[in-house]
């Protein structure tokens, strides 16, 4: 019990360093800023949802649909209450990438 005692005192300063590394880089990981200026807004229309959005974006979004959902309520601030009744003229940020529907856009106009 003594030498056990004595393996926890000597190893306890390893963990508590391994511990403050493994807190900061969590804090770090977790410090994503996010410039949403560099996102695309949409203006929500009469039966617009954020499910639909999600679908209706799928091609320039890596997200799941769930995914698409949760991104857009956290960034908008939007609470269930708010999600289910979104207003006409409304307008949301959503996780497409203006220089992915740009690109898309001017690629699909040079198809045609």
């Amino acid at each position: 019990m003594k030498h056990y005692v004595e393996s926890i005192k000597h190893y306890s300063g390893f963990f508590i360093i391994i511990g403050a590394l493994t807190c900061t880089l969590m804090f770090v990981m977790s410090d994503k800023s996010v410039d949403l200026n560099d996102y695309t807004t949409v203006t929500i229309s009469h039966g617009d949802t954020l499910w639909g959005l999600a679908v209706e974006y799928e091609k320039h979004h890596e997200f799941s649909y769930s995914e698409f959902i949760q991104w857009v309520e956290e960034m908008n601030e939007l609470n269930r209450m708010k999600v289910e009744n979104l207003t006409p003229g409304e307008q949301l940020y959503i996780p497409v990438l203006k220089e992915k529907v740009n690109y898309d856009s001017t690629y699909a106009l040079k198809e045609k």
